[in-house]
């Protein structure tokens, strides 16, 4: 189960164009959205293989969402967003990976072990 893992990958990847999308007046918020994604992404593809690169994307997450008031840029979509982004980053990072096992039958074995 990779798919928390390439929804952060997707949520990176909008940090990116999000700020030509939505129309970013504020350039602390194009600068930090378009640096988040590169980090958001890199750090999700990294959890591919190191699940525990994932909490780097809770921290990220967090900065997210914290973002807007720090640098104080409080234009609507900008803030609107990077909450939203901000709070699914985070539970996306905290869904762990799992491999998928399947069990199989033998002839006159009908309990799923082999």
């Amino acid at each position: 189960m990779t798919w928390p893992r390439w929804m952060n990958v997707a949520l990176g990847i909008w940090l990116l164009i999000a700020p030509g999308v939505l129309g970013y007046v504020d350039a602390r918020a194009v600068n930090n959205d378009r640096l988040l994604g590169i980090l958001v992404a890199a750090s999700a593809i990294v959890a591919l293989w190191a699940p525990k690169a994932r909490f780097v994307n809770v921290v990220l997450g967090a900065w997210l969402i914290i973002a807007p008031f720090v640098l104080g840029y409080f234009g609507g979509r900008a803030v609107a967003n990077d909450i939203v982004v901000g709070i699914a980053v985070a539970v996306f990072a905290f869904i762990p990976s799992r491999s998928v096992t399947r069990t199989t039958t033998t002839p006159g074995n009908t309990s799923g072990l082999s």
